[in-house]
């Protein structure tokens, strides 16, 4: 009995039902949902977001936020392509990348800690100006590449029972986050941070260095999105990634995230992440309408920052 109230308390437990309600639904909807290559489809689509999810977690229970990762996925995935087309090796080329996603989230962290300014208004700032540098280095215009066999086959193909190689990224970052956020004291202070910053300070806790350092990895995660859909789509757009930050947040909320911070987990997301594609791959199937769809993923969006702010205030 202790168990069963346990679970009913757990925030990601409802998520899961819901998620398991919105199948059921699209699978009496439509005669396609339920198939291996739809699965297969939607693990591919949320991977990439995913990857971004998992980190944006974490620093959204830091009670911070970052709405420059769409840029930063559009910047980074121009300069590896750009950076390959002049003779970099794509390996070199693809930790650069990695690195100046690290920068990017480095900048962000720094301003909104030192400054002591609000990271939306930061991060909205950036949001811009990473966008402005994906389009000034591109010159506006799209950026293909003809990628070696064994970076494709490590980012952008396909691998046993025709499962997307980028959904093995995902699950792999799911756990690398899980093990950090839940595992380690870096997570136990990421929590005590996101939950009263001044009590974790007080405590001894580093909270500005905690806070810069989840931006460095929210960066460096949405660099390597950027990096494995330009290799998966073998070419990158300098307007790529628009909308990104409000999916992941998205995601990250309805996983169950507090956005007052101190609350979440990467479980919660990854079902959160993984409910987002299911809507929208749905609502694609049912043929509805492309701008129905976005005012769809906005409601939810929505109802879940209320149930979730609701949710908090009961708690607390």
């Amino acid at each position: 009995m202790h168990l069963l109230n346990s679970l009913r308390s757990r925030r990601e437990v409802g998520v899961l039902g819901a998620l398991v309600v919105i199948c059921i639904f699209f699978t009496l909807a439509t005669n396609t949902f339920l198939t291996v290559p739809n699965i297969l489809n939607i693990l591919r689509q949320v991977s990439i977001t995913g990857l971004i999810v998992m980190f944006m977690t974490m620093l959204i229970i830091g009670n911070d936020i970052d709405l420059s990762v769409g840029s930063n996925f559009a910047a980074v995935g121009m300069i590896v392509a750009l950076l390959y087309q002049d003779g970099v090796s794509i390996w070199l080329a693809s930790l650069i990348g990695l690195l100046v996603g690290g920068l990017l989230g480095f900048v962000n962290g720094l301003i909104t800690v030192k400054a002591a300014l609000p990271p939306f208004i930061v991060t909205l700032g950036t949001q811009m100006i990473y966008r402005g540098l994906a389009l000034i280095i591109s010159g506006g215009a799209p950026a293909s590449v003809r990628l070696p066999a064994a970076f494709y086959n490590v980012t952008g193909s396909r691998t046993f029972w025709n499962l997307p190689v980028p959904a093995l990224w995902f699950i792999g970052i799911t756990l690398l986050a899980a093990f950090l956020l839940h595992k380690t004291s870096y997570g136990f202070k990421v929590y005590a941070t996101g939950g009263n910053e001044e009590a974790a300070r007080l405590s001894g806790i580093n909270t500005g260095r905690i806070r810069i350092i989840n931006f460095v990895l929210v960066g460096m995660s949405a660099a390597l999105a950027g990096i494995i859909q330009m290799a998966y789509l073998r070419g990158v757009t300098p307007t790529a990634g628009q909308g990104m930050e409000l999916m992941a947040i998205a995601s990250t909320v309805i996983g169950g995230t507090s956005m007052f911070g101190g609350v979440g987990t990467i479980a919660g997301s990854f079902i959160g992440s993984l409910f987002m594609g299911v809507v929208r791959n749905g609502l694609v199937l049912m043929g509805t309408n492309a701008y129905l769809i976005d005012l769809i993923i906005g409601a939810v969006l929505i109802s879940a920052v209320w149930f979730s702010t609701f949710s908090t205030r009961e708690r607390r």
